[in-house]
């Protein structure tokens, strides 16, 4: 799980606790998400594990129905 102190910032781009790695995955993640309309969640509980949940629309916004 991660920490409730960083739960906060896990989609701020360069955002790691990591000694490897640029912190960017998560940001890029939520990027295209939002580029479809869509949304991320996330919900952690320390030494348990991490649930995220993406949402998109069915239709895309803006579009002729």
């Amino acid at each position: 799980g991660i920490r409730p102190e960083d739960l906060s910032h896990v989609f701020d781009p360069f955002f790691t606790t990591k000694s490897e790695g640029t912190g960017l995955g998560l940001s890029v993640a939520h990027g295209i998400v939002h580029e479809h309309g869509g949304d991320i969640d996330v919900e952690s509980r320390l030494r348990e594990g991490t649930t995220f949940v993406l949402s998109f629309p069915l239709v895309a916004k803006g579009a002729a129905v």
